[in-house]
């Protein structure tokens, strides 16, 4: 399995209020975020707690990468952390902070991948699978910041 750390840091022109609520909607996500192909909460229950399973998928450079994520901890409006399973194994965790009229956010994404055919490409292709995941990163922000910002 191969290591990867994304640090990705975003400043909106909000409240964190705002920027939370659009977090927290996790199953809109597909429809505005390019490259994340599905984000569907398990079971009748939509709100996100502790337990909360969502089945997610982006668009790889290889193919879908598909992997659970269960919130491990929640604390609206600061902090949201999620354990992922499947093709990405690991953590993601979003922290959001005021900064006078300004909300910063921070999103840490600590995974290994299980497939063997994405870990043979990220041991040749491990600087392109990152710039991938930069990209769709920045794509999510652009599309985020519109939403939020109006």
């Amino acid at each position: 399995m191969l290591k990867y750390h994304f640090v990705t840091e975003w400043s909106f022109k909000a409240p964190v209020e705002r920027v939370w609520e659009v977090i927290k909607d996790a199953e809109s996500m597909p429809a505005w975020w390019p490259g994340l192909k599905k984000c569907q909460i398990r079971g009748d229950d939509k709100t996100l707690k502790v337990g909360t399973l969502l089945e997610a998928a982006v668009k790889g450079l290889l193919g879908d990468l598909n992997f659970t994520l269960e919130v491990s901890e929640i604390e609206p409006h600061k902090r949201l952390l999620l354990k992922s399973s499947g093709d990405l194994r690991g953590i993601g965790l979003w922290t959001l902070a005021p900064d006078g009229d300004e909300t910063r956010t921070r999103f840490l994404w600590e995974i290994t991948t299980t497939g063997w055919l994405m870990n043979l490409a990220g041991l040749l292709f491990k600087p392109l699978l990152a710039r991938n995941h930069d990209r769709v990163m920045a794509a999510g922000y652009k599309a985020l910041k519109s939403r939020i910002e109006g």
